[in-house]
């Protein structure tokens, strides 16, 4: 009997005792190509993983990009083999750090844990689309400009949608806006704030303010917040608005109106909701014109 083969590679050992003649095939020929197989990682394809790895055994897969992965000897084979990240694949399992290492990205960004439960970095975070903190989103809204002329209906100027679901006890929601303004002769302007659309439940109602005569240069900033007090289909808000306007004596004479809050208004939580502030004129004209240049509508708390 030879010898046992050994156990990484199962290379053939002859008799240690001398009495076995060496044979090229099976002593040399056969044993280095294992070697020569064995050497570096072994290149397969994530079908043709070896069936029997020893521990420690390096492949790389030119299906995956050349994703690699090293066997750690348990069994079965196929859930033994452990990804080792690398340049050329994309990492595809879960990468876990010790409580006191932290993740440099470039030399000068750092990721890392700060306390049980708690990820931080010391430098800067920009998102640029949602950001959800547990059942939390905070997400923009696209401001674009929207005008109100020639009408004495009820418009939304500035619309930001609450999400179904997204409102928790104490969620505030807000709406900051900001426009220009031109009439013919002294019409009145009126801005209120809603939930629901248009059709929606009035939160805050503001006075009809009258336009100096023939204004053609009138601004105006508007904030709008919404404060979720209880959820569900019977779910609760709390409101506050104000806006500052130049509409009454001259271009440069600032008069701020609110701010105005109100008993909670009952609004279902669960199904989405369009915060809106409207204007409504009280004469139409092609000349009676509120423009909203801009806004701002988000999730803040």
């Amino acid at each position: 009997m030879p010898d046992p083969s050994t156990t990484r590679l199962a290379l053939y050992k002859s008799k240690s005792d001398g009495s076995e003649l060496v044979n090229y095939t099976q002593d040399l020929g056969q044993n280095w190509d294992k070697v020569d197989a064995a050497a570096g990682f072994q290149v397969v394809t994530s079908s043709t993983r070896p069936s029997a790895p020893y521990s420690g055994k390096p492949i790389a897969e030119s299906d995956t990009s050349y994703r690699t992965y090293f066997s750690n000897g348990t069994a079965p084979a196929s859930a033994s083999w452990v990804e080792i990240p690398n340049s050329s694949g994309t990492f595809g399992s879960n990468l876990k750090l010790a409580s006191s290492a932290q993740l440099t990205i470039g030399a000068d960004v750092n990721l890392f844990r700060n306390a049980a439960n708690v990820l931080r970095t010391n430098d800067s975070l920009i998102v640029d689309g949602n950001f959800t903190i547990g059942s939390a989103t905070y997400r923009p809204a696209l401001s674009a400009a929207n005008t109100l002329a020639n009408s004495t209906t009820q418009t939304a100027i500035a619309t930001y949608t609450i999400p179904a679901n997204d409102a928790v006890a104490g969620a505030v929601y807000r709406i900051k806006a900001w426009g220009t303004l031109g009439v013919t002769g002294t019409p009145t302007i009126t801005f209120v704030c809603k939930l629901g659309g248009t059709g929606g439940a009035t939160m805050v109602t503001f006075p009809a303010v009258t336009v100096r005569s023939g204004a053609t240069d009138g601004f105006w900033e508007a904030e709008f917040y919404l404060s979720c007090a209880t959820t569900g289909a019977s779910g609760t808000w709390a409101p506050m608005a104000r806006y500052t306007h130049n509409f009454l004596t001259s271009v440069t004479t600032y008069t701020p109106v609110g701010p105005i809050t109100a008993a909670p208004v009952t609004r279902d939580t669960t199904v989405a909701n369009d915060m809106v502030l409207c204007a409504t004129w009280s004469a139409a004209s092609a000349s009676n014109t509120i423009t909203c240049r801009g806004f701002a509508g988000e999730r803040v708390a």
